[in-house]
């Protein structure tokens, strides 16, 4: 039998109507009255946390057990009420494989004769979609474009996160967009996309550790163009949620999420902050919490093989709980750029406003000793708009509107430099580093003078003190 908010009481097996004003109680009441029967129950998750609804079910729980039938409950997701957790078990049915979705997507060809040219990204873009989805989203991308198209059946699938609220999506960058730290960049070209398909060496994950301003979420984002996979933007400390259990149960479907849509990359921003209090417990353990589950979560990824890479962008690694920092295997350094860097990186950003970009990239370079990436960045865009705009619409700075503005923005080397100064003699020492190493030179050194009177110096400078 089968019981909805609309349609009564109907026979499951030929769908003929037993009641058609029968009401959820009138259905429970009919598996107590019938031994061994079963009845679907639609529906009753929009009703389940109000109190009438809820002791219905309450009352009748144990009578439907008594006559040995059994009610099933489906829907999308549940959230049941804590007092029901223990009776009602939810069973959590699978996504198709990969299989199912080659013969949906064999469905959509074979009755449109249409040739696929990427079988396999096609698929790709698929996984996580249910198969009515998945037909859906195959025969919307012919409909659009005449063909089937990776793309436009990706994007039905990043509605899925748009839906849940839980992360963002952020662009890919292309590789050229992306100045100095060539080591990382490097790494990721010929360490890392290399042995993803190598289930023994692969590696889960990378945290990217360093100054802030120094790119290491524009090294994410270059890694998933790399990839050509989609990417989430997720925030731990966002993902706190008031209620007991509420943050661990977020966190854990984001990974529930990103295992339905992979391949995919996790970016998880400043992440000491989102685990912040794990150590102390100065969060009730909520902290504790979402680490566990993390831990568990990226552990499953590494056991399943899952296409799931993550990157931890942290501001002081120190703060991470250490195994956190053993699940994640690459980590990576971002010191301030070295004079090379910062010619590239100005470069790249002088173009829009520059004819002669590279002999000017130069000269910034030269003003901007322990600046990060963002600070040159802010130098330039702070140089184009005092730039007034010439007949042809454009901007064209010049060196002195560069060394005028550059008056005006102080470094956080320079305005927090004991902590920088710390944070990069431990990153350098560590951790491997980002940046290109030939030119780098040794952090400075803060030089801290006293005074002492003239008894204490005699007694120095006589081996007495």
């Amino acid at each position: 039998m089968r019981i909805a908010t609309a349609g009564g009481l109907t026979n499951a097996r030929d769908n003929s109507v037993i009641d058609d004003k029968a009401s959820y109680p009138a259905g429970f009441a009919r598996a107590c009255s019938m031994p061994n029967s079963v009845v679907i129950v639609l529906d009753y998750q929009h009703f389940i946390k109000q109190p009438g609804p809820y002791r219905v079910l309450r009352d009748f729980l144990p009578r439907v057990k008594q006559a040995n039938s059994m009610l099933v409950f489906v829907a999308p997701s549940w959230s049941l009420p804590a007092e029901l957790e223990h009776d009602v078990p939810i069973m959590h049915d699978s996504l198709p494989t990969r299989d199912e979705l080659s013969a949906a997507l064999k469905t959509c060809t074979d009755s449109t004769g249409a040739k696929i040219g990427n079988t396999s990204a096609l698929l790709d873009a698929a996984s996580g979609l249910t198969l009515a989805e998945a037909e859906s989203a195959f025969a919307l991308s012919y409909a659009v474009s005449g063909d089937f198209d990776h793309t436009r059946v990706s994007d039905e699938k990043m509605k899925l996160v748009r839906q849940s609220g839980l992360a963002e999506i952020i662009n890919p960058a292309p590789l050229d967009s992306f100045g100095g730290y060539q080591v990382a960049v490097d790494t990721i070209k010929n360490e890392i996309i290399p042995s993803m398909d190598d289930r023994e060496i692969a590696t889960s994950g990378m945290i990217c550790d360093g100054v802030p301003g120094t790119g290491k979420t524009h090294l994410a984002r270059v890694l998933g163009s790399l990839l050509g996979w989609p990417m989430l933007y997720v925030s731990l400390a966002r993902l706190k949620g008031q209620y007991v259990g509420q943050s661990e149960g977020n966190v854990a479907s984001i990974f529930r999420l990103a295992r339905a849509i992979q391949p995919v990359i996790l970016l998880f921003d400043e992440l000491e902050k989102g685990l912040a209090g794990s150590a102390s417990n100065g969060d009730s353990g909520v902290s504790k919490g979402i680490e566990g589950i993390f831990l568990t979560e990226t552990q499953s990824m590494r056991d399943n093989g899952d296409r799931i890479f993550i990157v931890a962008t942290t501001n002081d690694y120190q703060m991470l709980p250490a195994p956190v920092t053993r699940r994640l295997e690459i980590k990576f350094f971002h010191d301030v750029p070295t004079i090379g860097e910062r010619t590239e990186i100005a470069d790249k950003k002088l173009r829009k406003y520059a004819p002669d970009s590279v002999k000017l990239a130069a000269k910034i370079a030269s003003l901007t000793d322990e600046w990060t990436g963002a600070e040159i960045e802010d130098l330039i865009r702070t140089a184009a708009r005092r730039t007034p705009k010439n007949e042809s619409g454009k901007r064209v700075i010049s060196e002195t509107t560069v060394i005028d503005a550059s008056h005006d923005i102080k470094p956080i080397a320079k305005t927090r430099a004991e902590e920088i100064r710390r944070l990069r003699d431990w990153g350098r020492a560590n951790l491997r580093l980002a940046n290109s190493p030939a030119d780098i030179q040794p952090t400075k050194p803060t030089r801290k003078l006293s005074v002492i009177d003239s008894d204490t110096a005699g007694k120095i400078s006589s081996g007495n003190a």
